[in-house]
């Protein structure tokens, strides 16, 4: 028994550490922009709008956040995913005491906490938040939904704070309205592929209020009227979050302002979600908005977000 577990352990922590061995020439700074560009185009192209002092640490941050968010799909034992995820548990406390792993994510955040005081527990915040994804266990309510987003995502745009050092607390605040507005948005844009391996985790709260259960969703959620309203009440919510987000947008610096860019993709989701009824299987919204670039561009130039 022990040696398999011994077994298990060395298995998660070798695939964590083999990928930088097996990177040509590629530095561990351009290898964490390319994993960006390939799991989180969205948040790729927000990053390069940044300003040049912010935008290296912040592809380090996102390609951190990609290497969480991809174990659940990447394994099938549970074992391993928790092995995972004790690899960068363990990878961040070994930053901190200056023992960074090789792989090229760790050596980048080392490289950025060397140079900027990041909060450990917000890198730590960001592991918590994708754990529960392991047991396949779903949201109880949309409050759940909220906190995971705060700590998933908001807490990747309070480092960056950090990085910049700004302290105004209005920032933080539509930093963490944005967080959780992409939390609730991440889960709506998951679920048909999270339906496809037979995983809900749809608040089951507002499911039981209609006699809905996670069949429904997996069976004919291209068709329930009444999934629908979940959906609707879900980007309600997420709307609702990134309107609080933008009231602040009067009392932000130009500078500050391009943190909080994504905002502009949400809302382009929200608004496709809309023309196709609140239907989150709909193929339209899994193409890839051709005029995103054009949407953050200008709004970076008009100071807004």
């Amino acid at each position: 028994m022990f040696r398999n577990v011994s077994i298990l352990r060395c298995t998660a922590y070798n695939i964590n550490v083999v990928s930088f061995r097996n990177i040509n020439k590629q530095s561990s700074g351009e290898y964490c922009m390319q994993l960006v560009k390939k799991t989180d185009y969205e948040h790729f192209l927000t990053n390069l709008f940044l300003p040049d002092n912010v935008r290296k640490h912040a592809f380090a941050i996102r390609a951190f956040s990609a290497e969480i968010a991809g174990v659940r799909d990447n394994i099938s034992d549970r074992t391993i995913g928790q092995m995972r995820m004790q690899f960068w548990k363990d990878s961040i406390e070994n930053i901190y005491k200056e023992k960074p792993p090789q792989h090229p994510v760790a050596l980048e955040l080392y490289s950025m906490i060397n140079k900027h005081p990041v909060s450990k527990l917000l890198l730590l915040r960001i592991i918590e938040a994708r754990e529960q994804f392991l047991s396949d266990r779903p949201f109880a309510s949309l409050e759940e939904v909220e906190s995971y987003g705060e700590k998933a995502f908001s807490s990747v745009y309070l480092i960056l704070l950090e990085i910049m050092k700004n302290d105004n607390g209005h920032i933080k605040h539509a930093a963490t309205a944005l967080g959780k507005c992409e939390g609730l948005i991440t889960l709506l844009r998951g679920t048909p592929f999270n339906a496809s391996k037979r995983r809900v985790y749809l608040p089951t709260n507002l499911l039981m209020e209609r006699n809905l259960s996670s069949q429904n969703v997996i069976r004919d959620g291209h068709e329930n009227a009444e999934l629908r309203e979940v959906f609707e009440i879900i980007a309600h919510r997420a709307e609702e979050h990134l309107h609080s987000c933008r009231l602040r947008n009067k009392f932000l610096e130009k500078e500050h302002k391009k943190v909080l860019l994504p905002s502009v993709s949400a809302d382009c989701y929200l608004e496709s979600l809309s023309k196709v009824e609140c239907n989150v299987f709909d193929p339209k919204l899994s193409v890839r908005n051709s005029m995103l670039p054009c949407y953050l561009w200008l709004s970076k130039f008009r100071g807004k977000y």
